[in-house]
């Protein structure tokens, strides 16, 4: 049999010649280049974000939750709350509550008025004479009578000293009866005739009030009727 003729040998292209190319080499080409742009336009698109720089969360986070979603509940819920509450009622005034003028209008009124109630009701507990001779004399016997109830001969050294100091007072008291003022007269007398019915409290109180009215000139027999309630306190 005769030998088979001898294949063809690529040959390579002369030197310094120009490469044209094929359409699978274009294709491939083509190929690249679009997923190059591609690539550049994810990476310049908003939807991919560098989160490891500085400052990326200043607009918010990727995953952070909805700012809105708790608002629209808390609005209604306000609204219902104010419209479910009945309207807050009026303070009353009470006899024993404090006014205060800056609040209410007429707290001064109330103020005078509760105080003068107080004060009516303390000299309807006694029988105050009506001429001022005779408040002064029941004055002095009421709290002469009160001061030699106290048991002095069981009594403490202090408790001594200060019934002596009282009588001293006391004494005061009358020399000065005459020339006094006949309001602050009936006033001591009727402190004088709670203490002598023991209502001690009451005599306190009106007490309190007496030396509150400026009588700065009578206090040392005003300290003296303190002694007797004091006194009196400590016997009962």
């Amino acid at each position: 049999m005769p030998p088979p003729p001898p294949q063809p040998q690529a040959s390579m292209p002369p030197k310094g010649s120009v490469l044209v190319p094929t359409q699978s080499t274009a294709s491939m080409a083509s190929l690249r280049s679009q997923v190059e742009s591609e690539r550049k336009a994810a990476s310049s698109s908003s939807a991919y974000r560098d989160f490891t720089g500085g400052g990326h969360a200043d607009v918010g986070h990727w995953n952070d939750p909805p700012t809105v979603v708790f608002k629209p509940q808390k609005k209604q819920t306000a609204a219902k709350k104010a419209a479910n509450e009945p309207p807050s009622p009026s303070p009353s005034l009470s006899p024993f509550m404090i006014v205060d003028a800056a609040v209410t209008p007429n707290g001064t009124a109330v103020a005078e008025a509760t105080e003068t109630n107080c004060k009516r009701d303390i000299a309807s507990l006694v029988s105050l004479p009506e001429q001022t001779q005779e408040q002064a004399e029941e004055l002095t016997r009421a709290l002469r009578r009160a001061v030699e109830g106290i048991d002095v001969d069981t009594a403490s050294p202090m408790t001594r000293r200060m019934v002596d100091d009282t009588n001293k007072r006391l004494e005061v008291l009358d020399e000065r009866l005459p020339a006094l003022d006949p309001q602050l007269v009936g006033a001591a007398c009727t402190i004088a005739l709670l203490i002598d019915k023991g209502l001690l409290t009451e005599a306190a109180d009106a007490h309190r009030d007496l030396m509150q009215a400026g009588y700065d000139g009578e206090l040392k027999w005003l300290v003296g009727i303190k002694r007797v309630i004091e006194l009196c306190q400590k016997s009962a």
